[in-house]
């Protein structure tokens, strides 16, 4: 994603992969989204209400952790580079 940043003329100033995700990405009640600050809360919501989504997410977490390109969100920061004015 930043080459091509780049190649439209583009800086990236900071790239990063999101974890916003990882955590909040789970079924649950809209409360319980409030709550949500680690991986105990995560396995504390997978287990109140195991669902397919909530285990799968539970088992992936670590994953996502030392993978970080495994995430769902990569966060870009740029700015347009000044365009080349031409004399004549």
């Amino acid at each position: 994603m930043v080459s091509l940043f780049r190649e439209a003329g583009s800086k990236a100033i900071k790239a990063y992969y999101s974890t916003v995700n990882d955590l909040t990405f789970i079924d649950t009640e809209p409360k319980d989204y409030l709550r949500i600050l680690s991986f105990k809360d995560l396995g504390r919501i997978a287990l109140k209400k195991p669902t397919k989504l909530n285990i799968l997410r539970l088992l992936a977490y670590p994953l996502v952790k030392l993978r970080p390109s495994l995430r769902q969100l990569l966060i870009i920061v740029a700015v347009k580079a000044r365009e080349s004015t031409v004399k004549m």
